[in-house]
């Protein structure tokens, strides 16, 4: 017994001496918040990210991220003839994987809080939510530390953060 322990001990240390950990990466984003909801149309978010990859291993890299984004033109909505606007600001954190280095995919997951108003005939409605978040995105390193990613996250159950941004890699 004490020898399966000690191999499984020397194993982990050997696992883990070829592990790396470690990078912060700061992004900024804006895109289109698309929500799937008869008459109303997208509203344009820009957004801030923050990463930092606690694991890292050849082309496999595991993360903790928080996002943070705010309308920066509201969506137009029209019911019954009557036109009006919506707006959303969505507070996110996420566990993202990504695989590749230059050239990467990435998939997430993880629990969003979003602010959203609507504004219509006079009358304004606020509502908040918290709720599970997944999304996906494809990126590419054009520097050592400078990038590009393209992104789509579902922020509620009926709306996406579809966005382009840039990201640097400390």
């Amino acid at each position: 017994m004490k020898c399966r322990v000690r191999n499984l001990l020397a194993m982990l240390a050997v696992c883990s001496a070829s592990v790396d950990a470690g990078g912060f990466y700061l992004g900024a984003s804006t895109g289109a918040m698309n929500a799937d909801i008869g008459g109303f149309d997208p509203a344009v978010n820009a957004g801030v990210l923050a990463g930092y990859d606690v694991y890292t291993k050849e082309i496999i890299a595991v993360s903790l991220e928080t996002e943070f984004t705010t309308t920066v033109s509201d969506g137009d909505i029209k019911i019954m003839g009557t036109k009006g606007a919506w707006d959303i600001n969505t507070q996110a954190a996420h566990v993202a994987v990504r695989m590749g280095k230059r050239a990467y995919m990435k998939v997430r997951y993880g629990v969003v809080h979003n602010d959203i108003s609507v504004k219509i005939a006079g009358f304004n409605r606020s509502e908040s939510d918290t709720s599970g978040s997944w999304g996906g995105a494809i990126g590419w390193m054009f520097t050592e530390h400078w990038g590009v990613q393209a992104d789509g996250t579902l922020v509620d159950s009926d709306v996406t953060y579809w966005n382009l941004g840039v990201k640097y890699q400390f």
